[in-house]
């Protein structure tokens, strides 16, 4: 058996590498396995190329699993049946734990073995960002490994990566070719290749205890945590259903409006509307309206620009040209079709052979602890446009069942700041935003000035300014700041609570989470404080709906303040009005509310089509 040592920093690590059947000890490796309660977890795969079905697809392929102590590793290949009966049988274990860095190894465990690790693994991506939640800081293993122990396995890393230069053929050599050809072709007994397999699992078990000892104030909040990784990762597992023949005849529908769209300007000005030369040229036809640049000085035209210019035009603000007005909505098309075709073309790609999307649910992703889902972005999807949602569907005979909260960022505001004005309003069960446009313009208030009374209270709750309210509602820095004015005024205790926790350096939230400050940004910490707050109301909600009630393998996604589970139909109402009742509770003594709703076999419930003509009743009146 090949045995290779490595030292670094005065620590010497071993990694045995049997290659065959012939030389691999069974008896030495289940002594090894046996002597650590917690082994470190590591696997190389081929290449998985991004926006694909990724470990789920046709390509994917384990070439190597390894584990590791503190200073012994066990490198060993699936291809030989003696070596895959063994790890196989430590991986199936129940007894057995290990420590892995992100869900990348337990999904590839699930995939090529089909064996679920669930809460038996530790990982020590979650451990470091509940340390420090920045990702600035730097949480993959390499960074964490060069941070709180030495550099030995960058060295590693680097050795490797020239090795996959060397070894990789002409015409593979240039920008990411040889490494993507090495994952998948470097021979599995190269000592590059095995050395690197090898000290990632013993490196990651190395981190363990540290980054432990480092979560000791806050050690209630890892397995937590930790629970709520394996439920993601049994999402990903599950899938979810695409509706593909739906899903292309909506990207041929985006595609043609993004054509039609484009031809319009190009017949009426002679170049695209994605030319720099559309921006300077809307730019002429609009007066009274303060542009934003891009870095080389030109007019911005993205989606965001163009929807501020848009509402500075309606409220009167701004003024454009008859022209102007027609390629503006011209452009915005634009758009908003190239952003909704890459989304549908991701949804397509990401399937599996099965039609089955596996989104990727890091759930410590924000510095608040706020979840994305990404591969593909399902976070992104809006709720009042359930095009791109309803993509996605239930399984045959199951229905969808969405529940999410209402309004709980203003909710938990009121609750942190205590003001009482604010937790009267919601106690008293009316519309929080009539209530808050009342306090600013009086009973009389309008449409418009219920708009941006709602407006400012999301600004302030997220620290936003009187800029960012201009530019969302299209009036002029100063009457925002009117308005921002007035709605402090109505609530001077959320202000209050926003100005003394910006002395903080760090938030501590009511659930014993940390959250630095950022010394240049000291108004966001009430943003951090409530958002986090928001976002650990509904991690408790989940723990509950599946620790006490039995959903866990139904659930199907959580996405920001929504949680949506799968079930048989005949069993929809029962479980809306479980969500309902779970997920409306109080957080210190502030009511905190929840709406659920079946919502069928897609995810986005699209509206009923208009009757036809031919299709509405006879309401003809006949003579007596």
């Amino acid at each position: 058996m090949t045995v290779y040592t490595r030292t670094h920093a005065g620590h010497t690590m071993t990694v045995h590498a049997p290659e065959g059947a012939e030389d691999f000890d069974l008896g030495a490796f289940r002594a090894f396995a046996a002597s650590d309660f917690v082994l470190g977890l590591d696997v190389e795969t081929t290449a998985i190329r991004d926006g694909g079905p990724g470990h789920f697809g046709p390509d994917a392929a384990v070439r190597l699993v390894q584990f590791g102590s503190v200073s012994e590793a066990w490198v060993l290949n699936p291809q030989v049946p003696a070596q895959r009966e063994a790890f196989t049988e430590v991986l199936a274990d129940p007894g057995r734990r290990f420590v892995t860095h992100t869900s990348y190894d337990v999904l590839a465990a699930r995939t090529a073995f089909g064996i679920t690790l669930g809460e038996r693994v530790v990982d020590a991506h979650l451990l470091s960002k509940l340390i420090n939640p920045d990702e600035r800081a730097g949480h993959g293993l390499k960074d964490l490994t060069v941070r709180h122990l030495d550099d030995g396995l960058v060295q590693a890393r680097d050795a490797l990566y020239a090795r996959m230069r060397e070894l990789a053929p002409t015409g593979q050599r240039a920008g990411g070719k040889p490494l993507e050809w090495g994952w998948d072709h470097i021979p599995v007994t190269d000592e590059a290749y095995t050395v690197y397999a090898g000290l990632d699992a013993v490196y990651v078990r190395r981190l363990l205890p540290l980054l432990l000892a480092r979560c000791a104030p806050f050690s209630h909040l890892v397995p937590m945590e930790q629970w709520l990784a394996s439920q993601a990762t049994g999402i990903t597992v599950r899938g979810l259903l695409l509706d593909a023949p739906y899903t292309r005849r909506l990207l041929d529908e985006f595609t043609a409006g993004f054509e039609r769209a484009d031809a319009e300007i190009r017949e009426a000005l002679g170049f695209s509307g994605r030319s720099p030369k559309f921006g300077a040229w809307l730019a002429e036809q609009v007066t009274g309206h303060a542009w934003t640049l891009t870095d080389k000085g030109q007019v911005k035209t993205d989606a965001t620009a163009l929807a501020a210019l848009a509402v500075a035009v309606d409220a009167g603000s701004a003024t454009i040209t008859e022209q102007g007005r027609r390629m503006l909505a011209a452009r915005q098309t634009i758009a908003s079709s190239s952003n909704s075709i890459a989304n549908l073309k991701s949804f397509l790609a990401a399937a599996d052979e099965e039609g089955r999307v596996h989104p990727q649910i890091n759930t410590l992703r924000a510095k608040t602890g706020r979840m994305s889902v990404t591969a593909p972005a399902l976070q992104t999807l809006k709720k009042h446009d359930p095009r791109l949602r309803h993509c996605f569907r239930a399984e045959p005979g199951m229905t969808l069942v969405t529940c999410d909260f209402s309004q709980v960022e203003v909710r938990v505001a009121a609750a942190l700041s205590r003001d009482r004005t604010l937790v009267d309003v919601i106690a008293s069960g009316v519309d929080i935003h009539d209530a808050t446009a009342r306090l600013m313009y009086g009973e009389r208030f309008t449409k418009e000035q219920r708009s941006i009374s709602k407006r400012a209270t999301f600004g302030t709750i997220y620290g936003g300014g009187a800029r960012a309210l201009a530019a969302q509602t299209g009036v002029s820095t100063g009457v925002a700041r009117q308005v921002i004015q007035k709605w402090q005024r109505a609530y001077p205790d959320v202000i209050r609570y926003g100005k003394d926790i910006a002395n903080a350096t760090t938030v501590i939230t009511g659930s014993g989470r940390r959250i630095p400050a950022d010394p240049d940004r000291p108004y966001a910490n009430s943003n951090y404080a409530i958002q986090s707050t928001s976002r650990d109301l509904l991690v408790a909600a989940v723990h509950t709906l599946c620790t006490r009630h039995g959903l866990a393998d139904a659930l199907w996604l959580f996405v920001h303040d929504e949680v949506i589970v799968q079930v048989p139909e005949d069993d929809a109402e029962r479980v809306r009005d479980l969500l309902e009742a779970v997920m409306t509770t109080a957080y210190r003594g502030v009511p905190i509310a929840a709406d659920a709703e079946i919502l069928g076999t897609h995810w986005g419930r699209l509206p009923d089509p208009e009757p036809s003509a031919e299709a509405l009743p006879d309401r003809t009146l006949t003579a007596a």
